[in-house]
């Protein structure tokens, strides 16, 4: 009995290191999450009460190749829901953002199956207001972001971020045209596939 518990246990040590030994494999990633804006509160002006964009979801795709046990490239587009301010009877306004980006992506093992996630890199980001005031504008920022993930076995994994995409240029007062930088940060979770 002591025999077979002990062969199951260096069987176990000897297989789980290969969940994390991805390298010189490329793999997709799925994520959706809760996107949150700053500077999107519009002030009031010329006729127009003041409002504020709501903090809409998000929802990303990526791919991205290891080149080793702790580096990887990724290029993801992530895209955030539309947030409408309503002015009654004047009309509306929606601002829609999303985001294309790419970035180095260091991974530090803390276990065989559990790693911790950096991540450093562009993003070049792109907003649309819609309504009675239409404009489209954009910007590529710094691209930084955190996180952890959880190997289920050597294909799958679960992974939690936090993701700041930087500045999406102004988000123009519609009574005036005045503007100040929008900025978009997400928390999301996701499953990864490695082949």
């Amino acid at each position: 009995m002591k025999k077979t518990a002990m062969t199951i246990l260096l069987s176990a040590c000897v297989a789980t290191p290969a969940l994390a030994d991805n390298s010189g494999k490329f793999y997709i990633a799925g994520d959706l999450g809760q996107a949150s804006y700053s500077n999107v509160t519009v002030p009031a002006g010329g006729g127009f009460p003041a409002g504020t964009f709501a903090d809409p979801g998000m929802v990303g795709i990526a791919g991205g190749y290891h080149f080793g046990e702790m580096l990887a490239v990724e290029v993801g587009y992530s895209k955030f829901g539309d947030s409408t301010l309503n002015y009654g009877g004047i009309g509306s306004v929606t601002l829609a953002t999303s985001s294309l980006h790419v970035a180095a992506v260091g991974t530090y093992p803390l276990t065989a199956q559990f790693d911790l996630l950096g991540k450093l890199g562009l993003s070049a980001n792109k907003e649309n207001l819609t309504g009675f005031a239409n404009q489209s504008q954009s910007k590529t920022d710094l691209l930084l972001g955190i996180g952890a993930q959880y190997h289920i076995n050597s294909k799958f994994a679960v992974r939690a971020q936090y993701e700041n995409f930087g500045k999406f240029s102004g988000s123009p007062n519609p009574a005036d045209g005045s503007s100040s930088p929008v900025k978009v940060s997400a928390i999301s979770v996701g499953l990864t596939y490695d082949f």
